[in-house]
């Protein structure tokens, strides 16, 4: 696959502009760990995995998440772009997202389940005003390609949110019975939503165009950028990773984002953090 945005030397102009850059990683090594860590709990064939049930499935993926989550892949993916997300946060102190999603998709064919996130922004789910200013970091692990990566909309992160029309799916009892994801439950905590919004008004999704993002690349994106997670269309389960980066100064005079689905009131976890105080959330 061939990328279709690559960093340049004005990179961030042309990132505020397209919504979005693809860069190689620098550590060759990034993915090894990530990608054994996978290995390790997906060792049975496609077919297995696809004729299990959605949140028995989930629940592996959940513990893969977690395990991933203590290998402190923020710090490492920040020492492996050190130079290029300078340049991209214009010098300030860079924070992040202190939960990493794995994104884990089964090929439609086989499961018969929609297990992709539909088309939204940051600022749906996010109350607070930063929300459409993060950054969005997301890379292929395996099997990814054309047939199944990230979606996005060109040009909408320039749609001012108060211009897209959305309203939240009506949850009736027999939707609420057979909608696979729950509160709190593991495909809560790997980032799907149990009360999901629909675009109405405001965003011609059938301009949507894949997210080309070779091999040991990652995409950064911005938040506003409205995006979905493919539909895989190929015979593997497709594999990949997502987390959030900011600058702080984006945040220094606001209360950062609670994470409900991992704390409570007694004990707030926030979203963003110096790689210093990042805790395991998942």
């Amino acid at each position: 696959m061939e990328p279709n945005n690559y960093y340049k030397p004005n990179m961030y102009p042309l990132f505020k502009k397209k919504g979005f850059l693809i860069q190689k990683f620098k550590d060759k090594n990034f993915l090894t760990n990530i990608k054994k860590i996978v290995k390790k709990h997906f060792t049975k064939s496609t077919d297995f995995y696809c004729k299990m049930d959605t949140e028995k499935f989930r629940k592996i993926a959940l513990k893969c998440q977690k395990e991933i989550s203590k290998s402190k892949i923020q710090e490492k993916f920040f020492n492996s772009e050190k130079k290029f997300l300078k340049k991209l946060c214009k010098n300030d102190e860079v924070w992040f997202e202190s939960v990493v999603f794995l994104r884990v998709v089964r090929p439609m064919s086989i499961s018969k389940t929609k297990e992709e996130l539909d088309f939204h922004r940051e600022t749906f789910y996010n109350p607070y005003q930063y929300a459409g200013k993060s950054i969005n970091l997301w890379f292929p692990i395996m099997n990814v390609n054309e047939k199944n990566t990230l979606r996005y909309i060109p040009g909408s992160h320039m749609i001012n949110d108060k211009k897209i029309l959305r309203r939240r799916v009506s949850m009736t009892k027999k939707r609420k019975k057979t909608n696979l994801t729950k509160r709190f439950s593991a495909g809560h905590k790997l980032g799907f939503i149990y009360h999901p919004m629909k675009i109405v008004k405001g965003i011609d999704i059938k301009k949507q165009k894949k997210m080309i993002i070779p091999e040991n690349h990652y995409s950064v994106f911005s938040s506003s950028l409205v995006h979905g997670n493919g539909t895989n269309y190929t015979k593997k389960i497709r594999f990949a990773m997502g987390f959030g980066l900011i600058r702080k100064s984006l945040i220094k005079k606001n209360k950062p984002f609670h994470h409900k689905r991992f704390g409570s009131k007694n004990n707030k976890i926030y979203t963003w953090s110096p790689l210093s105080k990042i805790k395991v959330l998942n």
